[in-house]
């Protein structure tokens, strides 16, 4: 069996912002000066701008530690710390911040992509295999980029197997729905050494108004799943499209959609 050498789609992490405090408010942004800062309490500067927000006191909570020495000493602040609230985003802080410790902030992720066989005239007999390692930023454009790479060795078509190599992952079996109840979301989609896309489909709604309908664009396709091209135009605003449509999966090979999307 011949090996030609990897090929690797870096990913790099971003350095900036290790040692740093974050505080997090809803919908507000302050600058603090360090002496404002008081454990035990908001600081006076933001009071102030909580109350010309017209936002309650408790309608927020904020722990402010040093990025240093987490979860050790006094807090910088802390303000309703023991009250239980959704984090949402907030809980980006955890991972990021366990990525950096187990990974390092100078990690690189990388796509290995290995050839079996043998090259003539620009055709491989034998496989090619794509072995995942767990990048999250694989997406359809890079993912096309590593395949370009791979035409540079001269390789132009492919008389064999593509195959996806997954198993750097061992993850248990959950159910994508048992959070909210919405397994579509793409934020239930479950870990994947070999995440493609975020695991998720973008569908693009491009208005034609002589036809009355609305062309829909899916991006990646998918083998064997066939989506509705069109759906119907309605009168109306877009602030809240996804409001008036709706997918429906009754047959996961041919999804329809439910409702309109609005002209304007």
């Amino acid at each position: 069996m011949a090996l030609l050498p990897p090929l690797a789609w870096l990913t790099r992490w971003s350095q900036q912002g290790r040692r740093r405090c974050v505080l997090g408010l809803a919908g507000l942004a302050v600058a603090l000066p360090l002496h404002a800062l008081a454990a035990g309490g908001l600081p006076a500067t933001v009071e102030a701008a909580l109350q010309r927000a017209q936002v309650p006191r408790d309608a927020l909570s904020v722990v402010v530690m040093p990025v240093s020495s987490p979860g050790k000493g006094t807090p910088l602040i802390s303000h309703r710390a023991q009250v239980l609230v959704n984090p949402a985003s907030l809980m980006k802080l955890v991972t990021t911040s366990v990525a950096l410790d187990q990974l390092g902030p100078a990690f690189t992720w990388s796509t290995p992509v290995y050839v079996e066989g043998t090259v003539r005239e620009g055709v491989l007999q034998g496989n090619v295999y794509l072995r995942g390692q767990g990048d999250p930023r694989l997406g359809v454009e890079r993912l096309w980029l590593l395949l370009r790479r791979l035409q540079g060795l001269g390789i132009q078509r492919i008389e064999g197997d593509i195959v996806l190599d997954r198993s750097a992952f061992e993850v248990p079996a959950r159910d994508p729905g048992g959070f909210d109840g919405e397994p579509l979301r793409p934020y239930n989609a479950t870990p994947d050494a070999l995440l493609v896309n975020f695991k998720s489909v973008l569908m693009h709604f491009v208005p034609d108004r002589s036809a009355q309908v609305a062309r829909v664009h899916v991006e990646p396709p998918l083998a064997g799943v066939q989506f509705p091209t069109t759906v119907p135009l309605s009168a109306g605003d877009c602030l809240d499209y996804r409001a008036g449509l709706r997918l429906e999966w009754q047959d996961p090979l041919q999804p329809r959609f439910g409702g309109s999307y609005p002209a304007s």
